[in-house]
C-alpha cells in the first residue's frame, strides 16, 4: 500500500508551527514564547469501507470512509489519497464520478466536492458557499457537459467545460423550491432514461423532464438508494429489495434476494444487486442468485466496470474483481487499521497497539485490538484468534515488562462478564487473569500488575507477573474512594495513582508489604475537575492529571499549573482523553478538539496541533510514546497518526542515522532511513560514483529506495552508497543488496 498526500508517493506532511504564548490558568498571564517546532506526520486509516467505485484515468477509484483508494487493475497496486491542505478536504467520501473534463469529482460527507485533475492536483473545493444545498454529497451523475449533484439538502445542477474544466452552477432544487415535486431533499441516485432524469430520494421517486420536476411517489413512495436500467426496464434498490418498473408503477422483483438492496448495476457481466447484509446477487431468468465466493465482506455498497473491462464490487470490507469463469471474486483489500476509532494505546518492541473501545467492523464481533509492526496492520479479534479473544469491547491495553499484552474488556454488568485477555505475541499463548470490566492497567516497580475496574466491579485488582490474582483494593477494605476508575499509574517509588471517574485521584503507598494496616492513602481534589480520564506520573510527588475540564500538574499535593481552553493559546478542548510524556521532557495532551504539547515541568508556552497541522482527526483519544523510535502514536476517532516532532532548524542527520534492512535480501523491497530528525535530501550511488536514484525523505516518510535502477529494473547485488545531505552536513552510509 502506498500513501500519498495528496497524490505523490512517499510524501508526508511537514508541519511548522510557531510556539505561541500560553496563558497560565491561575493568572491569565502570557508565558514566554519558545522556538518553532516541526511535526512530521504519517496517517493511517481504514480505507476499506467503500461507498462508491469509478473507472478513472486508467485506475479504479474507490471512494471510502478513509479517503480515496486507486487500484491499478493489472498489478493490484493500491494508492491512498487522504485529507490534506489544498487537497482532499475530508476522508469521508460518499460518491465519485468522472466529470466532463476528465477530472474525478469526489463527494464528501461534510465538506462538499473535491475535484482531482488527472495530473494529481486538486482544483478548488466546491461547497455550500458555491451554491450546494448541502455539503453532504451523496450522488454524482454526469450527462454530457452537466453534472447532477445529489445532497442531503436537495439537488444542484452544474455545467463543466470539457476543454477547460471551468464550472457554472445552473440551478438548485429542493423539496420546498419545487413545491414538493422533488419528493425529498435526501437525494441518493440519478439515472437518465430517454429524455427523463429519474431521481431517487429517501422519500420516494421524482422525475425531471423539459425543465420541470414531477413527483413520482405514486409509482414508488418508499426510500430508494440506487437506480439502474436493465433490459430497457428501470429498477430501484429499496429496503424491501429490488423493485422493477412496469405498467406505471414499481413492483417487488426480489425472488431469491434476501433483505434490502443497497445498490444496483447493469453491465456486460449481467445485472447485479448489492445487499445490505448478505452480499452480492446476480439476476437471471426472473430470480436472484447469491454470488459471494471470495467477497471480502457481505455488506455490498457499489458495483462498477473497471478500466480493465472487469466488474468490480465495493463492500464495507474492501473491493473485489469478478472472475467470470468461476463466478467468484478476487479480493483487493488495502492495508490499514481494521477500524478507525481508538480508545487507548501502547508501544513496545513489537510495534504499536490500540484498543478500540466500542468500535468494531460492521457485521463482525465486538472487541478489537489493532497492531502495527512497522510494516503493516493486523488485528486481534474474536474471529482472527479462533474465538480465544473475548467477543466484548476492548478498553484497557498494556504491555508488561515481559512484553505480554494485557487487554481489559468492558463494560457490562451481566454475563458473560467482560474479562481480561492476556496474550504473549512471542509464543501465541493466551490466558485470562481473573478480573472483569477493566478500564485501566499498569505495572508497579515490583513487577505486579494492577487493573482498575468501572463501577460494575470492586476497584483495583492486584496480579503477580504470572497472571495469578494476589489481592484487591476496594472502597470497603482500603482508602480507595471509588470503584469507578479511569486511570491507573505507578511512580518510581511504587506508589499507585488511581484516577476515579468522578472523585479525583487516590494515591496509595503500600509501603512494600502485603499488610494493608500500614498503607498510606492520600486523596487529591483535582484541578480543574474531579472527573479524571488519565494520569502521567513524572515522579513520586509529581504527575499530570487529565480531566473533563482540562489538565493539571500536581506537585507535593499542590496544583502548580492548570491548563484549560482559556488561554493564549488554551487547550483545544477541555475534555482531556489521554496523556503521554516523551523522552525530551514534554507532556502531550490528547483532547477532543486537538493535540497539545507542554513542558512537563509546567513552565513555558503550550502548543496546539490539529488537522490543520497534518493530524488525521481532531478527536484525539489515545497517546503512546515510542521511545525506541522517537515517535508519538496518536489514536483518534477517525484514524491514527504517527508523529515525529523536531525543533525548528534541527539538523536531519544524526550520528544514529542508519539504513535498514541492511543487507537487503528481498527480491523486491524498499530501503528505509532511520535515526533522522528532519527532512533531508540524498542519492543512491554505486561504488563507481554513478547516481542510481535520488530521494527526499523525513522522519515520517523514510522510504528512500525501491531497490530498482532508473530504468525500473531490479538493482543487481552489490554494495551501494547512500549519500545524505541536510543544510549543515553530509554523511555517507553503505548498504548491501543481495539477490
Amino acid at each position: 500500500m502506498r500513501w500519498i498526500l495528496p497524490f505523490l508517493p512517499g510524501r508526508s506532511q511537514l508541519v511548522a508551527l510557531a510556539l505561541a504564548a500560553s496563558v497560565s490558568w491561575q493568572l491569565g498571564v502570557p508565558l514566554s514564547a519558545a522556538a518553532k517546532t516541526s511535526l512530521f506526520v504519517s496517517n493511517y486509516v481504514n480505507s476499506n469501507e467503500i461507498q462508491s467505485l469509478t473507472a478513472w484515468n486508467g485506475l479504479l477509484a474507490a471512494g471510502t470512509l478513509g479517503g480515496i483508494v486507486t487500484i491499478v487493475p493489472a498489478t493490484g497496486i493500491a494508492t491512498k489519497i487522504l485529507r490534506s491542505q489544498g487537497g482532499l478536504p475530508s476522508n469521508s467520501v460518499l460518491s465519485t464520478e468522472v466529470s466532463p473534463s476528465g477530472a474525478l469529482w469526489i463527494g464528501t460527507a461534510e465538506s462538499g466536492i473535491a475535484r482531482l485533475r488527472t495530473d494529481g492536483t486538486f482544483r478548488r473545493t466546491l461547497s455550500s458557499f458555491d451554491g450546494l444545498p448541502s455539503d453532504r454529497v451523496q450522488a454524482l451523475y454526469v450527462r454530457g457537459d452537466t453534472v447532477w449533484v445529489g445532497t442531503s439538502g436537495g439537488v444542484a445542477l452544474f455545467t463543466e467545460s470539457p476543454a477547460t474544466g471551468q464550472i457554472g452552477l445552473t440551478r438548485v432544487y429542493t423539496n420546498a423550491s419545487t413545491s414538493g415535486a422533488l419528493a425529498g431533499d435526501d437525494v441518493r441516485a440519478f439515472i437518465q432514461v430517454g429524455d427523463t432524469l429519474w431521481c431517487a430520494t429517501m422519500s420516494g421517486l421524482s422525475a425531471f423532464a423539459s425543465g420541470v420536476w414531477v413527483a413520482r411517489t405514486a409509482a414508488l413512495a418508499i426510500p430508494a438508494t440506487s437506480l439502474a436500467l436493465y433490459a430497457d426496464t428501470l429498477w430501484a434498490a429499496t429496503s424491501l429489495g429490488p423493485y422493477q418498473y412496469a405498467g406505471g408503477v414499481f413492483r417487488a422483483a426480489n425472488a431469491g434476494h434476501a433483505f434490502a438492496s443497497q445498490t444496483l448495476f447493469a453491465g456486460p457481466q449481467g445485472f447485479f444487486s448489492g445487499s445490505a447484509t448478505l452480499g452480492a446477487y446476480r439476476y437471471a431468468a426472473g430470480a436472484w442468485t447469491a454470488v459471494n465466493t471470495g467477497l471480502p465482506g457481505l455488506r455490498v455498497t457499489a458495483f462498477r466496470d473497471g478500466p480493465d473491462g472487469a466488474l468490480w464490487v465495493g463492500t464495507l470490507a474492501g473491493a473485489a474483481r469478478l472472475l467470470p469463469a468461476s463466478l467468484s471474486w478476487e479480493p483487493h483489500v488495502s492495508d490499514g487499521p481494521l477500524v478507525n476509532a481508538t480508545q487507548r494505546a501502547v508501544a513496545d518492541r513489537r510495534g504499536a497497539w490500540f484498543s478500540t473501545g466500542n468500535a468494531f467492523p460492521p457485521g463482525s464481533g465486538r472487541g478489537v485490538v489493532l497492531h502495527f509492526d512497522g510494516a503493516s496492520w493486523s488485528a486481534l479479534t474474536y474471529g482472527s484468534t479462533g474465538g480465544t479473544f473475548q467477543d466484548a469491547d476492548a478498553f484497557a491495553i498494556f504491555s508488561d515488562n515481559s512484553s505480554k499484552l494485557w487487554v481489559g474488556h468492558c463494560c457490562l454488568d451481566g454475563d458473560p462478564r467482560p474479562r481480561i485477555d492476556r496474550y504473549d505475541p512471542g509464543t501465541g499463548v493466551w490466558d485470562t487473569p481473573p478480573a472483569f470490566n477493566i478500564w485501566a492497567i499498569d505495572q508497579s516497580p515490583s513487577g505486579r500488575i494492577y487493573a482498575g475496574s468501572v463501577e460494575h466491579e470492586n476497584g483495583i485488582y492486584e496480579f503477580a507477573a504470572t497472571g495469578a490474582i494476589l489481592d484487591s483494593l476496594t472502597p470497603l477494605n482500603s482508602g480507595l474512594t471509588s470503584n469507578n476508575l479511569r486511570a491507573v499509574r505507578f511512580d518510581s517509588a511504587g506508589k499507585g495513582w488511581f484516577g476515579t471517574a468522578f472523585n479525583g485521584v487516590d494515591v496509595w503507598d503500600g509501603r512494600g508489604t502485603q499488610d494493608h494496616a500500614d498503607d498510606v492513602w492520600t486523596h487529591l481534589i483535582v484541578q480543574p475537575s474531579d472527573q479524571v480520564s488519565s494520569i502521567a506520573v513524572l515522579g513520586p510527588q509529581t504527575a499530570w492529571i487529565g480531566t473533563s475540564g482540562g489538565a493539571g500538574l500536581v506537585q507535593n499535593g499542590v496544583f502548580i499549573r492548570v491548563l484549560t481552553p482559556l488561554g493564549n493559546p488554551g487547550l483545544p478542548s477541555g475534555q482531556v482523553n489521554d496523556l503521554a510524556v516523551d523522552s525530551r521532557g514534554n507532556v502531550w495532551i490528547a483532547t477532543s478538539g486537538g493535540l497539545a504539547r507542554a513542558d512537563a515541568s509546567g513552565t513555558g508556552a503550550i502548543e496546539v496541533f490539529t488537522t490543520q497541522d497534518g493530524l488525521v482527526d481532531n478527536d484525539i483519544r489515545a497517546l503512546a510514546w515510542d521511545g525506541a523510535h522517537g515517535a508519538l502514536w496518536v489514536g483518534t476517532g477517525h484514524g491514527i497518526s504517527r508523529v515525529v516532532s523536531t525543533t525548528g532548524g534541527e539538523p536531519g542527520i544524526t550520528d544514529q542515522s542508519y539504513v535498514y534492512p541492511n543487507p537487503s535480501r528481498a527480491a523486491l523491497g524498499s530501503l528505509k532511513l532511520g535515526g533522522i530528525r528532519n527532512a533531508l535530501d540524498g542519492e543512491i550511488r554505486d561504488l563507481a560514483g554513478n547516481v542510481i536514484h535520488r530521494f527526499r525523505c523525513d522522519p515520517a516518510a523514510n522510504e528512500i529506495w525501491d531497490l530498482r535502477n532508473d530504468g525500473g529494473d531490479p538493482a543487481p547485488s552489490g554494495v551501494y552508497l547512500v549519500v545524505l545531505r541536510d543544510k549543515s552536513q553530509s554523511r555517507i552510509l553503505r548498504v548491501a543488496v543481495v539477490r
